[in-house]
């Protein structure tokens, strides 16, 4: 299920039997996805931002209202036979993007090449800078594995991040522990190339 608290009610699209999207309920509210730093509108299929205009909220409309949340509209008919337009899964929020080494990154997609890896616990720090021009990211994580096992552990998460998010972090596991905690939400990533 798909909804927003500006919108209120239960949902503005859901899954169907195919789970191939989320329908959104074209006859209540209408979708486009943008460039979110142009604001251009994109082409079915393309990832952008997706944008809501609500068409029977009548005490406070939205208009071209910016959700923040990266997708794109999936082309074509649905095989459930719904023709509602459908979104694609989120991944997370433009606003916890991160561009690296030209690839777009979100802290949840991270997380899940943490619970991929054997071994690697779900504690991480990203460090990104700037060497000689060309960004540099190094993933810290937790690890109870030691020695060899520990190495193949960090070959794997890197293999996986590369796999999943398109670019190569150096990986380096350090003991449980280790990385700091807070009571409030944890900083994750540190960039210093600005």
């Amino acid at each position: 299920i798909y909804g927003l608290t500006e919108i209120y009610g239960p949902g503005i699209g859901i899954s169907c039997r195919e789970h191939d999207g989320m329908h959104i309920w074209s006859d209540y509210v209408y979708c486009e996805i943008v460039d979110a730093k142009t604001g251009k509108v994109l082409p079915d299929g393309e990832v952008g931002e997706l944008v809501l205009t609500t068409l029977r909220k009548q005490g406070a409309p939205l208009i071209r209202y910016r959700t923040h949340d990266p997708t794109r509209i999936i082309p074509g008919t649905c095989a459930c036979g719904l023709d509602h337009p459908r979104i694609d899964t989120l991944v997370g929020r433009t606003d916890d993007m991160i561009k690296v080494k030209g690839c777009n990154m979100f802290p949840a997609q991270i997380e899940e090449v943490l619970k991929f890896v054997d071994g690697a616990s779900s504690e991480y720090q990203v460090m990104i800078e700037a060497v000689n021009g060309r960004d540099v990211l190094e993933l810290l994580f937790e690890s109870e594995l030691t020695g060899a096992e520990r190495d193949a552990c960090e070959r794997e998460v890197a293999a996986v991040f590369k796999a999943k998010i398109g670019c190569t972090p150096k990986a380096t596991a350090g003991p449980l522990g280790e990385l700091p905690r807070s009571e409030k939400k944890t900083r994750r990533i540190f960039d210093s190339r600005y």
